[in-house]
């Protein structure tokens, strides 16, 4: 006889947890780098994590969120904390709790600097549910 698993109760793998990853090059003509569709349609996004690969020059990286709300996902981050090669800022889904985070339809993932960089690229990690899959 062989192990039997119990679906309703180990349900491990039906909760549509997945992770995207991107390397990202910012844009250094606008204060704003858009990564158009990163974000899935039918998800819901559970935390983002921001590593700093390349200096961004002449500015830092000031909120990270959406092309609607460009400061979603974290806001008025500061000098000297996502600017240098190395820098790692990791936010939770949604940092206004009377929004929800369920996006409907696919959105762009949105960097702002503070100022317009002279040079900057990122790395990317966002882990998500994705509601498609349960």
């Amino acid at each position: 006889m062989g192990l039997r698993r119990n679906r309703a109760t180990d349900a491990s793998d039906d909760l549509g947890i997945k992770k995207k990853r991107v390397a990202v090059t910012l844009d250094t003509s606008s204060i704003a780098t858009d990564v158009s569709n990163f974000i899935p349609a039918s998800s819901v996004v559970l935390a983002i994590k921001v590593e700093v690969t390349t200096t961004v020059g002449g500015s830092y990286i000031d909120q990270i969120g959406v092309d609607g709300d460009a400061d979603m996902f974290a806001s008025s981050i500061g000098d000297g904390n996502l600017e240098d090669d190395g820098d790692v800022l990791v936010t939770g889904g949604n940092t206004a709790g009377n929004r929800g985070n369920f996006f409907l339809a696919a959105d762009a993932l949105r960097i702002t600097c503070r100022h317009i960089p002279t040079a900057g690229a990122v790395r990317i990690v966002m882990v998500y549910v994705d509601a498609k899959s349960l």
